[in-house]
């Protein structure tokens, strides 16, 4: 029998595109919402949290959201009445010298962003869980299985999608730009789990992100 390497619970990430360039609206809108932003850790973050909501930001959203179900059907296959609907998001904006931390999505099932404005050979950085890792082995060469992070490049109208509870990152711009991205977060909307079990579960997403059981 010849030998079969078996990929088990794979983590599922997600690259699509947007399919056309960015409108003079959106670019304004953009604009005018990081005119003021607030300091996040190492980078800076619009004070709007829930950009997707505007009106120049609707045909960006449907598209989105359209990725996000694709994302949520391949992925789940699940037979609940549940979908996966967006709920926050907001726009980054990472200029020289500054980086974007490594960091996880609390309260979110996956989470997203899509690409504005970027430097050379920039994209988005995922980290292990090495919290797991209790030994230490110098790779030759890196792959999918001894890798401690993964870098999966992008270009402007990307969008990446992924578990919101997979560690990520930015490297240091180091050209003069403005890097800018939009962020977003999900949760169920639906039914979950199952009656006989005594484990259902009725979440409904309102269109300004927050949930009710």
């Amino acid at each position: 029998m010849k030998p079969e390497l078996m990929n088990l619970f794979a983590v599922p990430v997600y690259k699509s595109a947007l399919g056309r360039g960015f409108t003079k609206s959106e670019m304004k809108f953009f604009k005018d919402e990081l005119s003021d932003p607030v300091t996040a850790i190492s980078n800076l973050s619009s004070r709007n949290k829930n950009v997707l909501d505007a009106d120049p930001m609707k045909d960006i959203k449907t598209v989105l959201q359209k990725n996000v179900d694709t994302y949520f059907e391949t992925i789940h296959n699940t037979a609940n009445d549940v979908t996966l609907k967006i709920t926050q998001s907001w726009l980054t904006m990472t200029r020289r010298g500054e980086s974007h931390h490594a960091h996880i999505h609390p309260n979110s099932i996956a989470s997203g962003v899509l690409y504005i404005n970027l430097a050379e050979n920039d994209g988005i950085s995922f980290y292990r869980n090495e919290d797991m890792i209790w030994y230490e082995l110098i790779p030759k060469e890196h792959n999918y299985y001894n890798a401690h992070s993964y870098f999966i490049n992008t270009g402007v109208g990307d969008m990446v999608i992924f578990p919101s509870n997979i560690k990520h990152g930015v490297k240091e711009v180091s050209l003069d730009i403005q890097r800018v991205s939009l962020s977003f977060n999900t949760f169920f909307s639906g039914e979950l789990g199952r009656e006989a079990f005594s484990n259902s579960l009725n979440i409904k997403v309102n269109p300004q992100g927050g949930t009710h059981a």
